[in-house]
């Protein structure tokens, strides 16, 4: 206690505080007495956290006098502030880590989706153009030769069940794919655009029995000969 006796106050104050202090003093004078933070240097060069409660006094004139004000210790609760700040903190980056770990992880995994739903594209047009240059050519050539009705009924089941197979893959396949020749892909995209046969005819300046010549082509190579389906609309569903 006699170490402080007659000693000024901002002795025992860094230049931080020094600045605190004087803005508090300035606010005394104007009869504010709100309470601060202040931290205080202790002989030994460590921190002393505190409260300062102040109340500010005047003459009978208004004059400013001084003030007075009650010091409360807060290091410890500061201590706890700080460790549990450090805690939320270590535990925020924690977070963070995490998340970018499922980030980084949903990436893959997109990756993997991504990867399996091109193996599974791929693995459709193989089937798809297995069966039309592996399986389709034999049933033509069976189909001339001399059957029987219960041969041509059985194959005409062979090839209807192969078209039921390989026929909810077609309409994801480029028109290229299908084997298409540059002149049936004309008239292909041509057919998707809303064009009749008389007008595909007359753009490419062709007769309209090549024309539907072309057309059978087409729906033959798309597995749709013999079926209830517009060509048009088969088209336009494709990619």
């Amino acid at each position: 206690m006699d170490e402080i006796i007659g000693k000024k106050v901002d002795q025992f104050l860094d230049d931080e505080n020094k600045g605190i202090l004087s803005q508090q003093l300035e606010k005394r004078r104007k009869g504010e007495s709100g309470p601060y933070e202040i931290v205080w240097t202790k002989k030994d060069g460590s921190e002393l956290h505190t409260i300062m409660t102040p109340t500010p006094y005047f003459d009978s004139n208004g004059n400013f006098k001084g003030s007075f004000a009650v010091i409360t210790n807060i290091s410890k609760q500061k201590k706890e502030r700080n460790l549990l700040e450090m805690m939320v903190k270590q535990r925020t980056q924690e977070l963070e880590n995490k998340t970018k770990s499922l980030e980084e992880a949903n990436t893959a995994l997109r990756v993997l989706l991504k990867k399996r739903e091109e193996d599974k594209n791929i693995l459709e047009e193989r089937m798809l153009l297995n069966v039309r240059e592996l399986v389709i050519p034999y049933i033509e050539r069976m189909r001339e030769a001399q059957l029987n009705q219960r041969q041509k009924g059985c194959l005409d089941i062979m090839e209807s069940t192969l078209s039921d197979i390989v026929s909810p893959f077609l309409h994801k396949l480029s028109l290229e794919f299908l084997n298409l020749t540059p002149s049936e892909i004309q008239v292909a995209n041509l057919v998707k655009f809303g064009k009749t046969t008389k007008e595909i005819a007359q753009i490419l300046n062709l007769s309209g029995k090549t024309i539907e010549f072309y057309r059978k082509s087409i729906r033959k190579k798309i597995g749709i000969t013999n079926k209830n389906i517009n060509l048009r609309t088969f088209l336009s569903s494709s990619k």
